[in-house]
């Protein structure tokens, strides 16, 4: 039996799987932040942003590794790791701390793949050559294309981009997006360097260049609030979020607001 969540509600669950990796990545002295969207509520609303609905954490590489066999070693009834190593569906170069208490119904997959609410947890590379970032962007956006609904692929940004976009999705149509996965972390494998120059989670979203920043960028933390806990964030958020978004302070148009919507149904199971 299944009960379906409001967004706040899904916000709450999502907040408790944050505190359990806060809770893990502290026992075993896991070096962690918030990124992307969660590090602009932090700094902005000191919590969500009113109108998303995700919590993303990053770590550099080494702790990336440590994280997952920490997390398998306290073997909770509640929240596991989903990732590319331990499902033959999942096609991330990145973790996901989920609970399986829940269900998330999903309207986005070509394929359907129903999971649970979930954390995202991102790897953070250094490494020296920037064509990886280049190879790397193609590749997510071919995974991207490859196993979204056709309707979510078009942008209406240009006419031209969309008709390639379609031409692409039908291309696509019965290529496994794990093909993709591969080819990425063939990549990361390639090029990363513990002593590169630059860094950044690269692979794991469609940001390209705006991914990647001097080595350190990362390393000093703060800790800022995030609804009814602390959280370690770069000391540097000014630059990374002024990089990722702009003027960060500025709310954004109701359009945007609406594109960036999961689009997915929650769901409590126990």
């Amino acid at each position: 039996m299944k009960e379906r969540l409001t967004v706040d509600e899904l916000k709450k669950y999502e907040l408790d799987i944050l505190k359990f990796i806060d809770y893990v990545c502290k026992k075993y002295n896991i070096k962690y932040f918030v990124s992307y969207g969660t590090l602009l509520g932090a700094v902005r609303h000191k919590g969500f942003i009113p109108w998303d609905d995700d919590i993303d954490v990053a770590m550099y590489r080494e702790d990336y590794e440590k994280f997952q066999k920490a997390v398998i070693e306290e073997n909770n009834d509640r929240y596991t790791i989903l990732s590319k190593d331990n499902s033959d569906w999942y096609f991330q170069n990145f973790l996901v701390v989920i609970d399986k208490h829940t269900l998330l119904e999903d309207s986005v997959k070509r394929n359907r793949k129903d999971s649970n609410i979930f954390v995202d947890v991102f790897p953070v590379d250094r490494f020296n050559d920037l064509n990886f970032v280049k190879k790397a962007h193609l590749m997510v956006t071919l995974k991207h294309i490859c196993f979204i609904k056709k309707k979510y692929i078009i942008h209406k940004d240009s006419r031209i981009k969309d008709f390639c976009r379609v031409v692409f999705w039908h291309l696509l149509a019965f290529v496994n997006p794990r093909f993709f996965t591969k080819k990425i972390q063939k990549l990361v494998e390639r090029y990363s360097d513990e002593n590169g120059i630059y860094e950044a989670a690269v692979g794991v979203d469609k940001t390209g260049m705006k991914e990647v920043f001097e080595t350190g960028t990362y390393e000093e933390l703060i800790e800022l609030p995030f609804e009814d806990m602390m959280v370690p964030a770069p000391k540097n958020y000014d630059k990374i979020l002024t990089q990722f978004y702009g003027d960060y302070m500025q709310k954004p148009s109701d359009a945007e607001i609406e594109y960036k919507s999961h689009l997915l149904d929650a769901y409590r199971i126990k």
